[in-house]
């Protein structure tokens, strides 16, 4: 399912100051089972009550989850389908009655399948009630009803023998419960207990049995996604660069976490990584537990010739599924450049010669430690996993004693930090921006607030000579990880870490009044590029500490917006209508119910990984002075624009452009990082989430046809939101 539910109150168990609310006259016409929700503004910093309808936490996990998306995955459905039929004619050839347990049925698809290809009985179990009654209502809408047995429980929770859940064992199985690392959503526990409690001893299982495998990489960029690389800077007058921001000897010496980074491999450019290894099969899985146990933890050593010199830095994987008994139907998640049914194009092919999926896609592993090797040498690849992950090891000698225990970080950054933000810590793009700031305002009386969560530009400024910075840590994480970069940079005598919001001081506490406040920005609970205003707020809240004409960095703020065509990432919320011949219309709508009161408008995504074409050239929405008081009243503004490109306008891609100076040069942006051509594909910001805006009704459109983008924007100060609305029209 998706991400767990905000924290909820029901009326009667509001605290004391929040049960004002019920005597609001405006809350009459609230239904007696609404709920209220708490949840943290991210641009107010505020936490807020929102009122709720009852099955508001149902509605979220479902508007979060991947059932659309799956769905939309035409070749999943069909190789399930081919392995289902392939199964039930084999049980047929044994002479065997065919009784069908489908864990996880989700929509009920994979149940009426197996009813199609003509098994005696089907049993579903699904444990997430929405999902349960949506599969109860399609299978009655696809005359189903009275052949499939639904369980609303989980398989491990299911009991056999007459009169109770299931009356037989099943014979076979199907199943789909596997994520991006192919165990994470407890495969091994629920065929395990299927294997002992649920199933004949002879049953065919559909997948049957699951291969994972990883290459090994060199590769600088994705590195900067796990380990924080210093800071540098040109010597003035000097082609000479130094190091500007030295990084702890615990967090250079840090093994990292083992949380996966799951990435659309297929978006990397090669330019990105050098293999040091083919693709290996690292861990093979017989579902069925008949031919090889299913363990619930293993390690495996695979000796392997190095293709090239360099750093053995990362661990690309990815898995396939055999869906029949002989191996034969085979759904492999690899990139391009290892999938089979492009052994032919090697690395000639794209991302546009496989299937597109978003709920099992490719990951990356860090190793504890990168490794040097020699090109024509063996290496051997330590691969382990658990009931629920994976992680690697490289070990360069046979004799060489490498830790096969799950990494750990000890440094913290990789516990307070995301994947995006250790990006951010090394992009070079940003950091020529602050750097370059940074030079023109720090002068030797300067005294600076740095606004943000591990703010480590905090630590520059101090080194290029301020008489005193000021950072606010509310978090103990974050002060820990702060501390430690200020005293490998021997600057502990001219920064402050306050545990407090700077709000609550007074300019007595400070060496004098700040002359700069500075953001990059970066805010840990910011999602959507312009949640990051809340360095306005933060700003505002401390102009009592500022000197008169303190220099604000960023000094503003513009909104953008560019009509695209998403190539695929339209399907995480286009209905169905119809799945191999079976009606999902109550899918659809259950889907489109959960979204429309459980989502917001724009949700954020990182559209380097979804390949989008321009069908306008970038326009403005709002521009902010954050120089300017924090306003009273809410700021709009409404345009319209032609729409010149040729295509199915499916969305519209948004993001922010922080003005750190006046200058051009000082802009960071969260966008484009190359000029728009129109009809091409935008290269997109891999250091940010930009915002998505899908159309529900896509509109084709081309120059001769005179199509309009109409939009209207609204940043509400009061509660720090920003409200979109667009609409695609033809002129008459």
């Amino acid at each position: 399912a998706g991400l767990g539910p905000s924290v909820r109150r029901i009326a009667s168990q509001c605290p004391s100051h929040t049960q004002k609310l019920f005597r609001n006259p405006l809350l009459k016409s609230v239904r007696t089972m609404s709920v209220f929700t708490q949840q943290l503004n991210p641009i107010t910093g505020r936490m807020e009550w929102g009122i709720q309808p009852e099955d508001y936490d149902y509605k979220q996990e479902v508007a979060r989850s991947s059932y659309a998306d799956m769905l939309h995955d035409k070749e999943r459905n069909d190789k399930y389908y081919e392995g289902l039929r392939r199964s039930i004619a084999d049980l047929r050839r044994r002479g065997q009655e065919v009784h069908v347990l489908d864990i996880g049925t989700g929509t009920g698809l994979l149940s009426m399948m197996a009813v199609a290809c003509g098994a005696d009985s089907v049993t579903a179990c699904e444990a997430f009630y929405p999902m349960a009654e949506c599969a109860r209502k399609g299978l009655k809408a696809n005359g189903c009803a009275d052949k499939v047995h639904l369980i609303p429980k989980r398989s491990t929770e299911i009991e056999v023998g007459p009169g109770k859940d299931m009356e037989r064992k099943a014979n076979l199985l199907v199943a789909e419960v596997f994520d991006t690392e192919l165990i994470g959503e407890g495969a091994i526990d629920t065929y395990r207990h299927a294997r002992d409690y649920l199933l004949t001893e002879d049953a065919l299982l559909v997948p049957s049995e699951g291969t994972v495998y990883a290459q090994v990489v060199s590769s600088k960029m994705l590195q900067r996604w796990n380990r924080v690389q210093p800071v540098t800077r040109n010597i003035p007058g000097s082609s000479q660069s130094e190091v500007l921001v030295s990084v702890p000897r615990v967090v250079q010496e840090c093994p990292g976490a083992a949380a996966v980074h799951d990435l659309q491999l297929s978006q990397v450019p090669r330019s990105w990584f050098t293999p040091v290894s083919e693709p290996l099969p690292v861990f093979w899985f017989d579902w069925s537990g008949r031919r090889q146990d299913i363990p619930c933890d293993k390690t495996t050593r695979i000796k392997f010739k190095t293709l090239a010199s360099g750093n053995c830095d990362a661990i690309l994987m990815w898995w396939d599924i055999r869906m029949d008994q002989d191996g034969e139907v085979m759904l492999s998640c690899a990139p391009y450049w290892a999938h089979p049914d492009l052994a032919d194009k090697c690395w000639k092919g794209s991302s546009e010669d496989i299937p597109w999926r978003d709920h099992w896609m490719q990951a990356v592993y860090y190793l504890p430690q990168p490794r040097h090797a020699q090109q024509d040498t063996t290496l051997t690849l330590v691969s382990s996993h658990d009931e629920y992950s994976l992680w690697f090891n490289i070990q360069k000698d046979e004799g060489e004693d490498v830790c096969e225990e799950r990494p750990v970080c000890e440094c913290g950054i990789h516990i307070i930090s995301s994947r995006t933000r250790l990006g951010q810590i090394n992009d070079p793009r940003r950091l020529k921006v602050y750097v370059r700031v940074l030079e023109k305002l720090i002068r030797s009386d300067s005294v600076c607030l740095a606004l943000g969560d591990c703010c480590f530009m905090a630590v520059a400024a101090a080194k290029l000579g301020a008489r005193h910075v000021y950072l606010s840590e509310v978090s103990e994480a974050s002060r820990r990880v702060m501390q430690e970069f200020i005293k490998a940079n021997d600057v502990q005598h001219k920064v402050t870490i306050l545990p407090d919001d700077m709000s609550d001081m007074s300019v007595e506490q400070l060496v004098g009044p700040a002359t700069v406040t500075f953001s990059e920005p970066f805010f840990t609970t910011s999602l959507l590029p312009w949640h990051s205003l809340y360095c306005w707020y933060m700003a505002n809240s401390c102009l009592h500490l500022m000197a008169p004409g303190a220099h604000r960095v960023p000094g503003s703020v513009t909104v953008w917006g560019l009509a695209v065509q998403y190539r695929d990432l339209w399907k995480i919320r286009a209905p169905l209508h119809q799945c191999n011949g079976f009606k999902m219309d109550i899918f659809d709508k259950l889907i489109e119910s959960a979204c429309d009161e459980a989502d917001e408008i724009i949700e954020p995504q990182p559209l380097w990984e979804y390949p989008s074409k321009a069908l306008s050239q970038p326009f403005p929405l709002l521009k902010l002075d954050l120089t300017d008081p924090i306003p009273d009243n809410p700021v709009s503004s409404k345009n319209s624009l032609s729409l010149p490109g040729t295509g199915l306008v499916n969305g519209v891609a948004l993001w922010a452009d922080w003005h750190m100076t006046d200058h051009p040069e000082d802009v960071l942006t969260t966008g484009p990082v190359e000029p728009v051509v129109l009809d091409q594909y935008v290269s997109w910001d891999v250091y940010s989430r930009q915002g998505v805006y899908l159309v529900k009704n896509p509109v084709e459109i081309n120059p001769s046809q005179q199509h309009t983008l109409e939009y209207a924007v609204t940043f509400k100060p009061n509660d720090g939101t920003i409200v979109f609305d667009f609409q695609v029209k033809q002129q008459l």
